[in-house]
């Protein structure tokens, strides 16, 4: 364990930089970390409710999934309804892919300009 002592006191200090300390005490770089935390919670939260909601629905109520679209066809609801949660998943990506092109971004330019302080 000595050895891995020595190395990690010989590691940087990221507070011993100026730009480091002055980023965590900017106001401005808090409110861009809470707002993409709670919205990414937000969306985790959404996936997580609809992707648990479907195996749930499957291992207890499969009578639910098991209505065929068609009576002469052999497809089931289950299977489109599957496939969009596929889409669903590609929704929220697109949907947060968005928010950070045009929002977080800009925070981000904001803060490396040093505008607004």
């Amino acid at each position: 364990m000595e050895h891995t002592a020595a190395l990690v006191a010989s590691w940087p200090k990221a507070s011993a930089d100026p730009t480091c300390e002055a980023l965590g005490k900017d106001p401005r770089f808090h409110l861009l970390l809470s707002s993409r935390r709670r919205f990414v919670w937000g969306l985790t939260v959404l996936m997580l409710g609809v992707y648990f909601g479907y195996i749930l629905t499957l291992a207890y109520r499969p009578d639910l999934l098991g209505v065929r679209l068609v009576e002469s066809q052999p497809m089931t609801v289950g299977i489109p309804i599957g496939f969009g949660m596929f889409a669903f998943t590609f929704g929220l990506v697109a949907i947060y892919v968005h928010r950070a092109n045009a929002v977080y971004d800009a925070m981000i330019h904001d803060l490396r300009q040093g505008d607004g302080q």
